[in-house]
């Protein structure tokens, strides 16, 4: 009996294709029970090993009910810490505009955007980068620079309608109208500092504007609460701390 079942095991079969209207023979081939069973076995195994494949170097292994990416918590630590991040530089810049609208504004300063820089020494502050400062207007200094007194910058005196310029290469960030300052402009430079002219009697470049060191940005004025007649109060600021202008700028007829 077994003999007869591995004889009709290995007899040969033919398969043959027809045209379906015509029933004309198109073509055909021989085929035993065997080599259909090894052809079945062959493309079985072929198709595990390439489902197997695909589930194990592919993201369609997250698709299998219950399976867990080894990456995932990995992923998750790091996506953590990269929100963590962001909402820390978010809140720095919020710091930061906060204290620039207090310093147009001669409010005080009561947190800072970045870790002050230490004083090694009394008179000027360590400063890693430092722009070549253009004079902003010729004239006089009649008010100098006095942090006890609260006056973080200087005044200096130049004639009617004189064009107020740029101190260094920046982008303006304030263009507007204070009480105290009348027309102010501020303009951030690299490095952290920021130069503020005010008490203008017109502005001639706004908000987001990129300027050079040099170029006209206002006319001088006395505009604000607090001038005393048309002059240019002039300040620079480094990481929230004010600078004594006359320290990096030479003034003509101080």
């Amino acid at each position: 009996m077994k003999k007869g079942l591995f004889k009709n095991f290995k007899s040969k079969f033919k398969i043959v294709i027809i045209h379906p209207d015509t029933y004309e023979e198109q073509g055909g081939f021989n085929m035993s029970k065997m080599r259909f069973s090894v052809m079945v076995v062959v493309y079985s195994l072929i198709l595990i090993v390439a489902t197997a494949c695909l589930i194990f170097f592919t993201s369609l292994r997250e698709l299998i009910p219950g399976y867990t990416d080894v990456t995932l918590y990995r992923r998750i630590y790091t996506m953590e810490r990269r929100a963590d991040s962001l909402e820390k530089v978010f809140r720095q810049k919020d710091v930061y505009i906060e204290n620039l609208k207090r310093i147009i504004f001669d409010e005080e300063i009561t947190d800072d955007t970045i870790k002050p820089m230490s004083y090694p020494h009394v008179g000027k502050p360590e400063i890693f980068y430092m722009p070549t400062f253009f004079v902003p207007i010729n004239g006089y200094v009649t008010n100098r620079f006095n942090s006890n007194n609260k006056h973080y910058g200087i005044d200096v005196v130049a004639s009617a309608d004189a064009v107020i310029k740029a101190t260094a290469d920046g982008t303006v960030v304030f263009s507007d109208w204070s009480v105290e300052g009348g027309y102010v402009i501020g303009i951030q430079h690299d490095g952290n500092i920021i130069s503020v002219y005010k008490h203008n009697a017109a502005l001639l470049r706004y908000e987001g504007d990129i300027v050079s060191a040099g170029d006209a940005i206002a006319i001088i004025g006395g505009g604000g609460s607090t001038s005393t007649g048309p002059h240019l109060h002039f300040e620079l600021w480094f990481n929230g701390r004010a600078l004594n202008p006359e320290d990096y700028i030479s003034f003509e007829g101080k």
